[in-house]
């Protein structure tokens, strides 16, 4: 391709963590923190090649993601973020997020965060009833959670996400409700509500398929569902998002706008995914996933990558921008597969714009098996 985008948007994998939850399917390990000296050293080596071989402008958002990136000792955190401001021109209201575990946040951290120029946390909470906890694995409690928000609100966050995860088995309406109200009492500027998947090779997906877990019936995940819609309206908090709730304005997550809106993005560490694009064509391509093989190859750490044709790209982003409340400009060529959506009550016309409907947003999995 020529003519690429110019990448506004980092992201950064920080693959370690404490326990590997049964339930998740992300590129992260755990009892690897000693490789960590080695894996900063390699995100250097990676991030400097990538100015060096792509167009960067100034950066609008930084994602810290994982993994655990909160199980970065203090010094390696300040060195990683010096690192990141010192290589990119980022701009002076970038948002700049750390994804981070209760269990693993200190004052200290918070401390090297703030200082290196974090400026939104997102807190890793998914609940606070204890055998929801337990089903999911999750080494933290609620007691956790509610210190480590109150002390990075205390040390200066202004803006804090926290995730939550209902249609767990054994969790309960009741439970999940208490869960809700309890998450919207600690004052979080930003929500999160997944449905729990049961992904193939998790260990949850192997105790489901011996009979050690129980299916949850489809009628308890939808009542859960309107439960989070009920309770965070009710406490002020708009859904822009089939999964994301915004205390208010500026609270939602200019990053993952930048995904939904196929926005360039470059991805560094192990495993991470870069977006590029020239307007009328798009590539992707990932990086190599095991750490150890990961710091062995940066900063030629890709491992491959795909061409999309005119047609998907088109579909992909039409599939990502019907995921948001905002929708989009409908594009050409997918008149008939608009006009079913809008039959089926999933999608509707506003204001030059195609937009979800509440049950579009629900049910997004069947926009995007009928557009992709």
């Amino acid at each position: 391709m020529t003519g690429l985008q110019p990448f506004r948007h980092l992201y950064v994998h920080i693959p370690f963590c404490r326990h590997k939850c049964g339930y998740c399917d992300f590129n992260a390990y755990a009892g690897m923190d000693r490789l960590m000296p080695d894996y900063v050293e390699a995100l250097e080596r990676e991030l400097l090649s990538a100015r060096e071989r792509h167009q960067f402008q100034q950066l609008e958002t930084i994602y810290f993601g994982g993994g655990t990136p909160s199980l970065l000792p203090a010094g390696l955190a300040t060195r990683l973020l010096g690192f990141v401001r010192s290589t990119f021109d980022v701009a002076s209201d970038a948002e700049v997020t750390l994804e981070a575990n209760p269990a693993s946040t200190d004052a200290e951290k918070v401390a090297a965060w703030l200082e290196g120029g974090v400026n939104r946390l997102s807190l890793g909470v998914q609940g606070f009833d204890p055998k929801a906890l337990a089903v999911l694995e999750r080494r933290t409690d609620a007691a956790q959670a509610t210190r480590a928000f109150a002390l990075a609100r205390e040390m200066g966050f202004a803006n804090i996400s926290i995730d939550l995860i209902y249609a767990v088995p054994y969790q309960s309406m009741d439970t999940w409700i208490e869960t809700l109200r309890r998450a919207v009492a600690m004052g979080p500027d930003h929500v999160s509500t997944y449905c729990l998947s049961f992904e193939e090779g998790t260990l949850l997906y192997r105790r489901r398929a011996e009979g050690r877990v129980p299916e949850v019936e489809s009628d308890l995940q939808w009542d859960q569902l309107d439960a989070a819609c009920a309770e965070l309206e009710a406490a002020g908090f708009h859904r822009y998002e089939v999964s994301n709730w915004a205390r208010s304005e500026g609270f939602e997550s200019r990053h993952n706008h930048a995904y939904w809106r196929c926005r360039p993005v470059y991805g560094a560490g192990a495993g991470a995914h870069s977006y590029a694009t020239d307007g009328s064509e798009a590539s992707r391509w990932w990086n190599v996933a095991r750490p150890k093989d990961y710091i062995a190859a940066a900063p030629a750490s890709r491992a491959d990558g795909e061409e999309l044709e005119p047609r998907k790209k088109v579909a992909e982003s039409l599939m990502l921008g019907l995921r948001t409340a905002e929708g989009m400009v409908a594009p050409a060529g997918f008149d008939r597969e608009l006009a079913t959506l809008t039959e089926a009550g999933l999608v509707e016309r506003r204001d030059g714009r195609i937009v979800p409907t509440r049950k579009g947003m629900d049910l997004h999995n069947q926009i995007a098996l009928a557009v992709l």
